[in-house]
């Protein structure tokens, strides 16, 4: 249907919403689809990932983070071009791997045969459960025979590697006779740091054979690549050999021919590729057999014997059968020894919280130490570090250093782009973990941040008015090495500072959970100057709230930071908690220090950023303005126990945000209006896009527990079971988004703090059935008067904004009426769009002066 004219669309929302009140039929969710076929594992120092799609291994990275550390000049300061920070990023280093198969007396690939994709996704941790490990699966099936891959990153190996498995099951009543299996692996290991979404190049690639164990080596390291089972052939060529000289054309051209075993001397050249051939021979009905190849990288090209050794140590004489199910065992030990899943949870409910548990403990950095070569992208161009080695001598390169980066958790794993360690994203997640029983894990999580490389933006001239603190949080997030940075547009950097209240939240939360006194006892000194002290200090004295900054939804600076509510409630949560950790320690003047402090944001939330009818608003600018402040980052003013669920700020702030951010296709809420909200002109936030007219899972988890505290236990159903529902049809990964028109999923994918570790703390929350009002009380509302003001309009009866009305309106974003609060379909449909018609008509004449 084509879009609705501008001029139709202040009134059609409203007027479907009061349609939608007596039309027949509920609101339902879209129909569920399957688009995230990308499946991730890591073990904390790499990462691989299996690609459902094109049915091959696709990535392998070198650390499981993004970027490395800052560029630095001769005197160790941070070099920037053109405006923006020069960072050193981790490599990709896989073109693909995957394999092939011959039977019946031909062969193919197995990157070309149909995937099962029903069957596919994790391995399950016990019989009859669902998924719960790092070990992702790929079925096919080529005549009678079952194909099935596993790739996963091995929990045993603390070092970047992973394992490619094929196991060939005859589903068929007679034998399959003359079968062989084959395995393709491209790397890329020569110059360039493009990203590591994107293949470091293949030029300067060496590979030799020792034994059966291939290596490669080439600017960007060492990789040893040792088969699982006995070997046919092993074959290598260059990307530019033809004909029988190139397996890859050799299996791909069918027939039964057999690879080239590799004879030549080590030369260096660009493209190499290795492959080996497994003959299985005769597979009886019903039985199966294994093939496979296991990896290890070293960033030093000249350690091809030491990558090697790693791999002899974890296989042995393993075959590719036993390391799977060995695989398999730890993470079933991992589930039964550590998972802790909330009571009163269904049956899919488990799979998606043990799966969430998995994607927690992946998405933890485990390494400290790091080989760095004197070269950064290519020869002759000098690399320069700010780290020293293990034993804090200073390090000539090339030589390992010891970073900062162990125990950081990403925001995302593979293929989403957010593979950094977020202070915000990082707070929930350790949060989850420890209410997931994962207690070493938060542990590790939140002293991380005590001992990262941070408090580096205080003299920058964007806080210079701010007397900015000595503080210890990072104000956006951090490098791989545990080194604080930001990011930047036209408008400045990320600056924020609601990564101290959060992890004030989760330091108190662990202990609450944990029972473990030990993390505070050991770092009071800096949580107390660094973080709790530093956050008062940033209460401006003029609002009570705190200063202006770019918070969650990252708006950058340069006039675009805001004095939003995120930021403060955040702040007044993570004082409250900070005092009862302060009394815990017998440090009384701290105590009522933060308590008043924590109090004192908390009232001025309540008196500076409501509105007449006392809706919580985004910020005090737009607030204001009288218009566009809507945010769901605000549920979390009552999922974190400011105000009472059952008040009257948070009545009218649900209110208004079910009328204007609920989604269209979806059972939760965009996260803001700030796309809408300008009706074709400027406003206070006129930078909104699709990020944030999109369905934010976050905000909707947040929003659950809110709406569940609240007495709306029928809401707050729907978004579990949605994000349930979702995450089961795309293998249990949890998405940052989803699309508001369609409810597909959106950017990326699998987030975990703000995903995985949401979801458990939902489920946990209902488990539990009891609030926690920070600082021991809700607010007391009580003492709240407001008088309607012109510039303040009513957050019940307000009209919308042009396009802001999401929820049982329907409007998609592009101004579209669609599957929204009402359905577009059925009895009421008719009807529906008569008064959309009539509705357009009158505004379209009064447009014209009639």
């Amino acid at each position: 249907m084509a879009p609705v004219p501008s001029p139709y669309r202040r009134a059609v929302p409203l007027l479907l919403t009061l349609f939608c009140a007596v039309a027949p039929g509920a609101r339902a969710e879209v129909a569920i689809q399957r688009t995230f076929l990308r499946l991730p594992s890591s073990n904390g120092h790499g990462a691989v990932m299996l690609d459902l799609e094109q049915k091959k291994v696709t990535h392998f990275r070198e650390h499981l983070f993004a970027t490395e550390e800052p560029i630095i000049d001769a005197v160790g300061a941070d070099v920037f071009e053109r405006g923006q920070p020069k960072v050193v990023h981790s490599r990709d280093l896989l073109f693909d791997a995957f394999f092939g198969l011959r039977s019946g007396g031909t062969q193919r690939w197995l990157s070309t045969q149909d995937a099962n994709l029903e069957a596919s996704g994790y391995a399950p941790w016990a019989p009859g459960k669902t998924a719960g490990t790092g070990v992702a699966t790929l079925v096919q099936k080529v005549g009678t025979l079952e194909v099935t891959t596993y790739v996963f990153a091995p929990q045993s190996v603390p070092h970047a590697s992973f394992v490619m498995a094929l196991r060939v099951r005859n589903t068929g009543t007679a034998a399959v006779t003359g079968v062989s299996a084959f395995s393709l692996h491209n790397f890329h290991l020569g110059f360039g740091r493009p990203g590591v979404m994107a293949e470091t190049d293949e030029n300067g690639e060496t590979v030799e054979l020792t034994g059966d164990v291939f290596s490669e080596k080439g600017f960007a390291g060492a990789l040893a690549a040792r088969p699982l089972g006995a070997v046919a052939k092993k074959a290598a060529w260059l990307s530019s050999a033809t004909g029988s000289q190139n397996g890859f054309n050799v299996v791909n051209g069918g027939g039964s021919q057999d690879l080239q075993d590799f004879t030549a001397q080590p030369s260096a050249g660009t493209g190499w590729a290795t492959a080996y051939q497994f003959n299985l021979g005769d597979i009886a009905a019903g039985a199966e057999k294994w093939a496979g190849v296991a990896f290890a990288h070293h960033a030093n090209p000249e350690a091809g014997a030491v990558a090697r050794q790693w791999l002899a140590d974890f296989a042995g004489a393993t075959d590719a059968k036993t390391l799977v199910e060995a695989e398999l065992a730890r993470w079933e030990t991992f589930q039964r020894d550590t998972v802790k899943v909330p009571a009163g949870v269904a049956t899919d409910e488990e799979s998606l919280v043990r799966q969430s548990a998995v994607v927690l403990h992946m998405a933890q950095v485990r390494e400290s130490d790091a080989f760095l070569r004197e070269w950064l992208t290519k020869d002759g161009e000098a690399r320069l570090t700010r780290f020293k080695a293990a034993n804090g001598s200073p390090v000539t390169l090339p030589g390992t250093v010891r970073h900062a980066g162990k125990g950081a958790v990403l925001a995302s794993l593979p293929p989403g782009q957010w593979t950094y360690a977020w202070i915000r994203d990082g707070a929930y997640a350790a949060a989850a973990m420890a209410t997931l029983g994962m207690r070493s894990d938060a542990r590790d999580a939140l002293a991380y941040y005590l001992n990262a490389d941070s408090g580096r933006f205080r003299d920058w001239r964007e806080l210079q008015s701010y007397n900015m603190p000595p503080y210890i949080i990072t104000l956006t997030r951090y490098h791989g090495f545990g080194v604080e940075e930001t990011d930047f547009n036209e408008s400045g950097p990320n600056l924020e500072f609601d990564g101290f209240g959060l992890f004030l939240w989760s330091l108190r939360h662990y202990e609450q959970v944990t029972g473990d006194a030990s993390l505070v006892d050991e770092y009071w000194a800096t949580v107390s100057t660094k973080v709790a002290d530093a956050l008062v200090a940033l209460i401006d004295p003029d609002t009570g709230l705190i200063r202006p900054d770019s918070s969650i939804w990252e708006t950058h600076w340069n006039g675009r930071q805001r004095a939003w509510a995120y930021t403060s409630l955040t702040a007044a949560r993570g004082l409250c908690d900070a005092a009862v950790l302060a009394e815990r320690k017998g440090d009384a003047d701290r105590a009522l220090r933060y308590r008043n402090a924590g109090n004192g944001i908390r009232r001025a939330l309540a008196e500076k950023l409501t509105d007449a009818n006392f809706a919580l608003g985004s910020n005090l600018e737009e607030l204001k303005t009288g218009r566009g402040y809507w945010d769901s980052a605000v549920f979390d003013a009552f999922a974190f126990g400011l105000f009472d669920p059952k008040g009257k700020i948070a009545t009218a702030t649900m209110r208004g945000l079910d009328l204007r951010l609920s989604s269209p296709a979806g059972a939760g809420w965009q996260r803001n209006d700030d796309r809408y909200d300008h009706s074709g002109g400027a406003d206070v936030s006129p930078w909104g896009s699709e990020y944030d007219s999109a369905e934010w899972v976050i905000v909707s988890l947040r929003g659950a527990t809110a709406k569940r505290l609240a007495g709306d236990t029928a809401r707050a159903d729907r978004v579990l079971n949605w994000v349930k529902d979702q995450s089961l049809k795309n293998y249990l990964a949890v998405a940052e988004t989803y699309d508001e028109s369609n409810g597909t999923y959106k950017f990326n994918v699998p987030m975990v703090g703000f995903g995985a570790g949401a979801y458990a703390l939902a489920l946990a929350q209902r488990a539990e059935a009891t609030a926690d009002p920070a600082c021991g009380a809700y607010f007391d509302e009580s003492t709240l008067t407001k008088e309607p003001d012109a510039g303040t309009p009513d957050a019940g009866t307000q009209e919308p904004d042009a396009g802001t009305q999401r929820p049982d309106a329907g409007t998609s974003t592009d101004g579209d009426v669609g599957g929204g609060g009402c359905n577009a379909t059925g009895p009421g449909a008719l009807a529906m769009w008569l008064v959309v018609a009539l509705a357009g008509a009158v505004l379209a004449l009064r447009r014209r002066g009639a």
